[in-house]
Parts: structure tokens; sequence; C-alpha cells
């Protein structure tokens, strides 16, 4: 049985979200048992079989084995008995009998990959790392709004354009829809007080419902979290202090 070390994580509270980092690279992977395939569903390894990139074949592995080893420190099981479903978009939870309370959401870029558990609270977390020479005025012109157009224009920042971006795919993977259908859905805003929030425009009235977060993952990447809790405490956890 392969497990957390750390003892069995606690369920996070109703107000709380769990958020784990997870690093994918091989000079700061010193946890084998992330490149164990036999911790993955026939499912999964059939479609590791399928990708052709050694790189993205190997963070597919460790993605999914670390997804697998931290939902069973919760759940009290097996990584590899854990069994998931996808909703009509794509986005996968736990099968109805497992746990009525607990909700994931995860996401990764290049080397870097994220966690966010939850307690009965619609979560969606996602990471970019910043691209060089990457036009991201033409990803502007075609996925935001004439206002966000307008923000990037008077802030003249790449890194704002990346900050944008993860703020709207993680409140669309928070409602579980499709990252096209919901881009023009979310509209990226600058408060009063200088920082950068985001509305659902078709449901204004729910934004106190929300947590949202925006940090600087590292040097080279930014993150954002999006939770259907109002004033969410965040509890960081890094998978190597368990493992």
């Amino acid at each position: 049985m392969h497990a957390l070390s750390g003892n069995q994580q606690q369920v996070p509270t109703a107000n709380s979200v769990h958020i784990w980092t997870i690093s994918l690279a091989d000079a700061d992977l010193n946890i084998p048992t992330l490149d164990l395939p036999e911790l993955l569903s026939n499912e999964e390894i059939a479609r590791l079989g399928r990708i052709q990139n050694h790189s993205a074949r190997k963070n597919f592995l460790r993605t999914r084995a670390a997804l697998r080893l931290i939902l069973g420190s919760y759940l009290r099981c097996p990584a590899v008995d854990i069994c998931f479903r996808y909703n009509n978009n794509g986005k996968p939870e736990l099968v109805p009998g497992t746990s009525d309370s607990l909700r994931f959401n995860l996401s990764h870029s290049g080397s870097s990959c994220l966690l966010a558990v939850t307690r009965d609270c619609d979560v969606g977390v996602d990471i970019e790392h910043y691209r060089t020479g990457r036009d991201y005025e033409a990803l502007a012109r075609r996925f935001f709004s004439p206002g966000e157009q307008l923000l990037l224009e008077n802030n003249m920042g790449e890194n704002l354009f990346y900050s944008m971006w993860v703020l709207k795919e993680a409140s669309i993977k928070a409602r579980g829809m499709k990252l096209l259908a919901g881009l023009d859905r979310f509209e990226c805003i600058l408060t009063r007080d200088g920082v950068l929030d985001i509305v659902d425009k078709l449901r204004q009235g729910d934004h106190d419902n929300w947590t949202v977060k925006l940090w600087q993952a590292d040097d080279n990447s930014v993150a954002a979290l999006v939770a259907r809790c109002p004033e969410a405490k965040i509890i960081e956890k890094m998978l190597t202090d368990y493992l």
C-alpha cells in the first residue's frame, strides 16, 4: 500500500482550502513513489501510453500519482483504489460513495503542480508559467473583453495577462465549465484599491460567496484559486513534507 508517511490528512473544515504544491522536476523529485505506474487506473495507464512526448508522459504519471496519494491520505484508502468520474465538461470528481464531502481541483504547468482540496465547496485552481515571446496581445484580442484589453494596454504588463488568465481559468474550473464557454462570462477588473479581481457577469450578486486568491507561485509562474466559500482560510501544504 502506497500512502503518505506523514499520517492521514484531516478533511478541510467547511471554511478552509488546502493547497498542495507539487514539483514534478527531476532535480526536485526525491519521491520515487511518483514514478510508479501501478498507482494508476487502467484508463490512466492507457492514456499514459498514448502520450508520445517523454516529458509530458513523465509529468502525467507524476501528477496522477501525486493526486491519488494525496486524496488517499484524506480518504484512508490505497491510492490505486480511488475511482474518478468526469462531468460533461471533463472535470474530474470522486465517484459517489467514495466521499460525500471531499472536492478537489488540479492544475499543472511545466514542472509545477497545484492541488486544491476542500470540503463541500466547489473549487478551481490554475497555475501558468510565464512564456517569453508569447503574443499575449493577440490572445487578449481573441479571448478578453474590451475592458480587459484596455486594462492590459494601460498597465503594459505581460505578467498581468497571465494573472488575468489564471483568474479566468480558475473561475471556470470552479464551476465545472468548459474553458472556451466561460472566458466571456468572467471579467477581470481592478478594484478601487488597485487589486485585480474577477466578476461573474451573469451572477454579479454572487461575488461575496466566493473566495478569490491570486499569488506568485514562484519566480516563473502565477497561480489563482477560486472557491465557493466566503473568506476561506487557505492552508498551504508541500507534498515533500509528507512523503
